[in-house]
């Protein structure tokens, strides 16, 4: 028998709530730098404290072409700052020198002397166009939209800064290592009236990833300048967004590190990422038992409910090694004890058709609220389960 934990989430708001006057008092009397003292596992950062919200935080999930871009950046930069910076000696923190007006300055295209002297005073100031920091192509004054998407497209979408601190670091304000993110676009979508339909063109993966390095010269350099940051490690990584009509994610395809004190990057590293829907012809390329695994769980599922229309699967691969699987199965919420019963039966299945899979995670939802939720790591010996409170 598998065992099933009931989350009680009213109960853990309850707990968050009662805790919030000791949080605040402590932090009044308390600024000290200090980090958390659990670790989940040597995957995961232990967080520095008092927690700080990054100025430019919200714009990850505008920027982004997708919410599963937005994803997909933000925990895969993770996975690569663990390659520099290993969790056991770092602790983490969301970035906190580039604020939000600097990252969308530098979203701008670079503007020429005629288009400054074009905007009127309330422009100039809602677009930088001073401090003129932008790093995608200059539009030379053009302003028709379709030879502008054909000649200086939007390549940079967004900008992602994490910063590291060593426990010593930390005790001094001073920060230890950071790392960019830059998101870039695969297709250029734009109007060619306001208001207007939405056109798109396609751009070569490849010229985007030699944009975004280019970028990250120019990011470098103006971070050099920092006194705090004149002398730390800086990583630098390229993320290939998807389309906006996409329900999988796109990939980190390069990154490179910038040692101490210098001024200038010498070598790219590659990256074999790859998201795969399941099931597709793209993921029975990478894995084909894992591809028809799939479809017969689907199967299965059809079998034991009638209303069950079918789970949406995406594979994650490196160097096209299976590495994650995630699955969202729609369920109309009919009771606990139903939802109960169908959570065991799926966890039978996923025992049975996803063994080999290193991580496994299957959300039970509907309309989007989750129900329950199936876990597996590759040293479990059965799945996790837990039930949510209605």
């Amino acid at each position: 028998m598998k065992k099933v934990s009931i989350v009680l989430l009213s109960a853990l708001l309850l707990t968050a709530c009662g805790s919030n006057d000791n949080t605040a008092s402590q932090q009044k009397t308390d600024e000290k730098q200090i980090a958390t003292d659990v670790q989940i596992s040597g995957d995961y950062y232990r967080t520095l404290l008092p927690f700080k919200e990054s100025q430019a935080r919200g714009l990850t999930s505008s920027n982004m072409a997708n919410a599963y871009n937005g994803e997909a950046f933000e925990s895969g930069l993770l996975r690569i700052s663990r390659k520099v910076f290993s969790p056991d000696d770092y602790l983490f923190r969301d970035g906190q020198l580039l604020t939000k007006n600097a990252v969308e300055s530098y979203l701008e295209p670079q503007f020429t002397k005629q288009e400054i002297d074009a905007m009127d005073e309330d422009t100039r100031i809602e677009r930088n166009a001073y401090a003129n920091f932008g790093l995608n192509p200059s539009h030379k004054g053009e302003t028709n939209p379709e030879k502008i998407a054909d000649n200086s497209p939007a390549y940079l979408s967004h900008i992602l800064e994490q910063d590291y601190y060593t426990e010593r670091d930390a005790k001094k304000e001073k920060i230890s290592g950071m790392t960019i993110g830059l998101a870039m676009n695969s297709v250029y979508y734009y109007q060619k009236e306001q208001y207007g339909e939405t056109y798109s063109k396609n751009l070569d993966p490849k010229t985007s990833e030699k944009k975004g390095k280019e970028m990250a010269e120019e990011i470098l350099s103006r971070l050099r300048v920092k006194t705090e940051l004149k002398d730390i490690p800086i990583t630098f990584a390229i993320f290939l967004q998807s389309s906006e009509e996409s329900i999988v994610p796109g990939e980190f395809v390069s990154y490179t590190v910038s040692d101490k004190g210098s001024k200038s990057i010498d070598k790219w590293k590659k990256i074999n990422e790859e998201y795969a829907l399941l099931p597709s012809s793209d993921a029975e390329k990478l894995n084909k038992k894992l591809n028809s695994d799939f479809k017969q769980f689907n199967d299965s599922l059809q079998s034991f409910f009638p209303n069950f229309t079918q789970a949406i699967g995406t594979g994650y691969f490196v160097d096209d090694k299976m590495q994650e699987v995630t699955i969202n199965v729609p369920l109309d919420y009919n009771g606990k004890a139903e939802v109960i019963g169908v959570t065991q039966y799926i966890s039978d299945l996923s025992m049975k058709y996803f063994s080999s899979v290193p991580s496994l995670e299957i959300s039970i939802v509907d309309n989007n609220k989750p129900l329950a939720l199936i876990t597996k790591k590759k040293k479990d010996k059965e799945p996790v389960i837990h039930i949510y409170q209605q």
